[in-house]
């Protein structure tokens, strides 16, 4: 069954590592004192794609290794000369790593697909073993580089050897702040045009929302009370005089007919 099979498995990784570590220690003693017996550091060890597979690998004192299976890698620490992180910027999962060796006709080694919540744990590793590093967003294209180099090295050195690199990161820190800049004052400029939107609006709401004004100012002209009864009575006096000046004139001519 599953479970047997296993224990098994454990069962026998367990004895080749002793029978590994045995090995190694007489090894040692042979030599007297000549051949060091490394082990490495699963702790600090790292995930990546060196070929074509994700594998684990991990650093030895002298070393970065994969022994597990083929194709094994080792790489002294003592033949690097820089390494560069490439794809380090917000939001990727993944990030490679660039060995370019001291001897410039070796090819760089890449490893490539590192996961990035183990990307400060690879800078440790390098700052402890005393290996310079540079990072940047991008992948370079290494073979020209190396080819370039290698046609005039002193040439290379003159113009400031490795700092390009250096500035190559500070050039797309800097166009990356020069974005962030942009974008910020484009959304305050966004951010004034709105609140002069509501201002002018609020302006427009509130004229057209505060009939009170115009209220008072209608009830300012309009007469009161008594000035409409004042009104009215006058009305009634010219009214009431005319009658008696139209009754006034008929009696005089009722009169003036009796006479004749």
């Amino acid at each position: 069954d599953e479970l047997g099979a296993e224990q098994e498995e454990r069962r026998r990784r367990t004895l080749l590592n002793k029978e590994f570590k045995a090995f190694s220690e007489k090894i040692a003693e042979a030599s007297e004192g000549s051949i060091d017996v490394d082990i490495p550091f699963r702790d600090i060890g790292f995930q990546g794609v060196p070929f074509r597979t994700n594998v684990l690998l991990q650093p030895t004192t002298e070393c970065l290794v994969h022994l597990t299976d083929q194709p094994f890698l080792v790489i002294p620490i003592s033949d690097i000369e820089i390494a560069h992180l490439e794809r380090v910027q917000f939001g990727l999962k993944n990030f490679d790593l660039v060995f370019i060796f001291k001897d410039y006709s070796r090819p760089p080694v890449h490893i490539n697909t590192i996961p990035m919540n183990q990307l400060e744990n690879v800078k440790d590793w390098l700052d402890s073993v005393d290996v310079t590093f540079y990072e940047g967003t991008q992948n370079l294209n290494w073979t020209q580089i190396m080819k370039t180099i290698n046609q005039d090295p002193a040439d290379f050195y003159a113009q400031g050897g490795w700092s390009f690199l250096k500035l190559h990161s500070e050039n797309e820190d800097s166009d990356a702040s020069s974005d962030s800049v942009s974008e910020y004052q484009q959304s305050e400029d966004e951010y004034e045009e709105s609140s002069s939107d509501e201002s002018s609006y609020d302006e427009e709401a509130s004229n057209d929302s505060d009939p009170g004004s115009e209220t008072e100012d209608s009830e300012d002209t309009a007469p009161d009370w008594d000035e409409l009864e004042e009104k009215a009575r006058r009305a009634d006096e010219r009214k009431h005089g005319i009658k008696r000046g139209n009754a006034s004139d008929e009696e005089h001519s009722r009169n003036k007919k009796l006479r004749r």
